[in-house]
């Protein structure tokens, strides 16, 4: 099947606000997030990470969601893209989606690049790894707001 990015609508925001749950639940296994009273997964971001916001679609459904910003929030370095959020379904994985959506989003938004991912989430290291290989871009270390992260920095 196909792979696409759907550009989200302000009207989309509740959608992607629930796919960020289940981003949040998966990262459980690596790192803790708070559950508010709510029940729900705390995630204070989205409004400041809706710049670009995409639908990760497979064929005709919804296989993740990706936010992409003008400025990298780990380095301050303007203009660059930053993959703010990114994240695809479990039953999605495995079969290139990811790699297909993060190639239309850099031809979607060509210039300087950022990627991060914190040291603590194996699986996004492994994924990220694995993705920009042939980008021949290897990450530096950086410390940011109490983490440590894998910083990918590239293109023009």
């Amino acid at each position: 099947m196909s792979v696409s990015l759907l550009p989200a609508a302000d009207s989309d925001k509740p959608v992607i606000a629930n796919l960020i749950q289940l981003y949040l639940y998966d990262m459980t296994e690596f790192m803790p997030f708070p559950v508010g009273a709510d029940g729900r997964f705390e995630y204070g971001f989205l409004d400041r990470f809706w710049s670009h916001p995409y639908f990760i679609m497979q064929g005709r459904e919804i296989a993740g969601m990706a936010l992409v910003v003008d400025e990298c929030p780990l380095t301050g370095r303007a203009p660059c893209w930053f993959m703010a959020e990114f994240f695809v379904l479990k039953a999605n994985r495995k079969q290139g989606v990811g790699k297909a959506a993060l190639d239309l989003a850099l031809a979607a938004h060509p210039g300087p690049w950022h990627i991060a991912v914190p040291h603590a989430n194996g699986a996004a290291q492994a994924f990220w790894g694995r993705t920009l290989a042939d980008r021949s871009v290897p990450p530096r270390d950086i410390h940011f707001d109490g983490d440590d992260w894998s910083l990918y920095a590239f293109g023009a």
